[in-house]
C-alpha cells in the first residue's frame, strides 16, 4: 500500500537570528560532518590500516632477498701444521656476507588462504566505513531537525506570550477600572508564567541542539549557524513494509560486512588446516667471505661461492596444534554466521518499527493540522465573546492554552516526520522519495 503526502512546511524565518551565523542546509551539515567528524576519520584510518595489512600479507607469496653480514676477530692460535709443513695459516679476521633468496613453493594453501582472508577483511572494513557514514548522516539529520524543532517551538511560544501579555495589560486596566476581578488577573499571570517556562525550556533545547549539531559536524561547538529550511516541499511515497525490508537486507552495510567476515573466517579455516600438509621452500645463497669456509685450505682473501636447494618439512606430531587452530577458526566462522542472523533479525525489527512510527506520524499530521484550525477558530470566537462580555476570562485562558498545545503538537509532528524519514533512510540505506 502506498501513501502520498505533501508537506508544505514554510518556516518564515529561515534565518534564525544569530549574529554572523552561516546559513546552511541539512545536506550542507552532512557534507561538513563527513569531512570533519573525528569518529569517521578514525573509521577511515582503520580502513587504511586493513588495506595496508592486505599488502603485507601478499608479500609473503613473493620471493624474499636478504643480505646478512658479519665480522669477528679471533684470538691468536698456532697455524695448522703437519710434519713440519704449514697446511693452513691462522686467519684472525673473519668477514662474511651472505645473500639469500627464498621462495615458498607449497605451504598447504596457507599463503593463498591468508591473502583471501585479508581481501575479505578489506571488503568488510569498506562496508563498515559505509555503515559509519550512514549512521553519522542520520545523527546529523536528527540533530539538525531537533534544533529546528526547538526553534519553531520557541517562535510559537513567543507569539502566544505576546498575546497573553497584551491581554494581561488590558485586564490590569480593566481591574483598575473595576471591570475585572483580581482573580482574572492572577489566572492570566499564572498562564503567562507557564508559557515563559515553556519558552525557557525551548531556548535551552536550542542551545543544546546547536552544541550537539556542531559537535557531530566536527566544528567548534560555539560556531553560530542558521539552518536553511524555508519552503521545504517534501513528497513521499511510502512503499509496502515487505518491500522496504527486502531492500534493507540488500543495502545494509552491516550485513555486507558480516558476509565478508564469514568468507574471511572460512579462508582462515583453510589457513589453519595448512599444518596438515608438508611445507616446500626454495632457497639460494651467495656467500662472499674472507676466509670462505668452503674453500680449503683457507685463504685470507674474499672468495665467492653459491648454493641452491629445496627444503621439505612436515610436522609428524605437534600435540594436535593444527586441530586446535582449525577448531578456533571454525568457531570464529560460526560466531560471524550467528552475528549475521542476529543482525538480520534486528534490521527487520528496526525497519518495521520505523515504518510503523512514520505511518503514525503521517496520520498525526492530518489530525494535528485539523486541531490547529479548530483551536484557532475556538480562540477567535472565545476572544470575541470575552470582549463582548459573554464569557469569562477563564475560557479565554483555556482557549489560548489549547491553541498553544495544538500548535506545539503540529510543529512537533512536522519535525518528527522529517526525523522519521531520516530514520527510514538509515534503516534501509536508501533515499526515500
Amino acid at each position: 500500500m502506498k501513501y502520498k503526502l505533501l508537506f508544505i512546511f514554510l518556516l518564515t524565518a529561515a534565518c534564525i537570528t544569530a549574529q554572523d551565523g552561516k546559513i546552511i542546509s541539512v545536506d550542507d551539515c552532512v557534507r561538513i560532518g563527513i569531512e570533519n567528524n573525528k569518529n569517521l576519520q578514525v573509521s577511515l584510518s582503520k580502513l587504511y590500516s586493513v588495506r595496508q595489512r592486505l599488502k603485507e600479507v601478499k608479500t609473503n607469496e613473493l620471493p624474499a632477498l636478504r643480505l646478512n653480514g658479519s665480522y669477528s676477530r679471533l684470538s691468536e692460535v698456532d697455524p695448522f701444521v703437519i710434519m713440519g709443513q704449514q697446511i693452513q695459516p691462522a686467519i684472525l679476521n673473519n668477514t662474511n656476507f651472505r645473500l639469500t633468496l627464498s621462495q615458498p613453493l607449497f605451504t598447504g594453501f596457507r599463503l593463498s588462504s591468508n591473502t583471501e582472508a585479508a581481501e575479505y577483511n578489506v571488503f568488510a572494513s569498506e562496508r563498515d566505513y559505509t555503515r559509519d557514514v550512514n549512521l553519522l548522516t542520520y545523527d546529523i539529520r536528527n540533530a539538525y531537525w531537533s534544533y529546528v524543532k526547538a526553534y519553531e517551538l520557541k517562535k510559537t511560544i513567543e507569539k502566544n506570550i505576546e498575546q497573553v501579555r497584551t491581554r494581561l495589560r488590558d485586564l490590569v486596566n480593566q481591574y483598575e477600572a473595576g471591570l475585572a476581578t483580581n482573580n482574572d488577573v492572577l489566572k492570566v499571570r499564572v498562564q503567562l508564567s507557564n508559557f515563559e517556562i515553556l519558552l525557557l525550556e525551548a531556548g535551552n533545547s536550542m542551545d543544546i541542539g546547536i552544541l550537539s549539531l556542531n559537535n557531530l559536524m566536527g566544528i567548534p561547538v560555539s560556531t553560530k549557524i542558521q539552518p536553511k529550511v524555508e519552503n521545504v516541499y517534501q513528497i513521499v511515497y511510502l512503499p509496502a513494509l515487505d518491500s522496504l525490508t527486502t531492500q534493507a537486507f540488500v543495502n545494509r552495510s552491516e550485513l555486507k560486512s558480516l558476509e565478508m567476515k564469514i568468507k574471511s573466517s572460512e579462508s582462515g579455516i583453510n589457513s589453519a588446516k595448512s599444518g596438515w600438509y608438508p611445507q616446500l621452500n626454495l632457497a639460494a645463497n651467495y656467500i662472499y667471505a674472507n676466509p670462505n669456509s668452503r674453500i680449503f685450505p683457507s685463504q685470507a682473501a674474499f672468495k665467492g661461492t653459491w648454493d641452491v636447494g629445496i627444503t621439505l618439512s612436515y610436522d609428524i606430531w605437534n600435540w594436535r596444534l593444527t586441530s586446535y587452530q582449525t577448531a578456533q577458526a571454525k568457531a570464529t566462522r560460526d560466531q560471524n554466521t550467528l552475528a549475521f542472523e542476529l543482525t538480520k533479525n534486528n534490521i527487520e525489527l528496526e525497519v518495521a518499527q520505523v515504518y510503523k512510527n512514520l505511518q503514525n506520524t503521517i496520520e498525526r499530521f492530518r489530525l494535528t493540522k485539523e486541531t490547529v484550525e479548530q483551536a484557532k477558530e475556538n480562540y477567535r470566537v472565545t476572544n470575541e465573546k470575552f470582549r463582548s462580555g459573554l464569557v469569562l476570562n477563564l475560557e479565554v485562558v483555556d482557549a489560548e492554552t489549547s491553541l498553544l498545545l495544538a500548535e506545539i503538537n503540529y510543529t512537533t509532528t512536522i519535525i518528527d516526520y522529517f526525523i522519521g524519514v531520516a530514520k527510514l533512510e538509515k534503516a534501509t540505506e536508501q533515499k526515500i522519495k
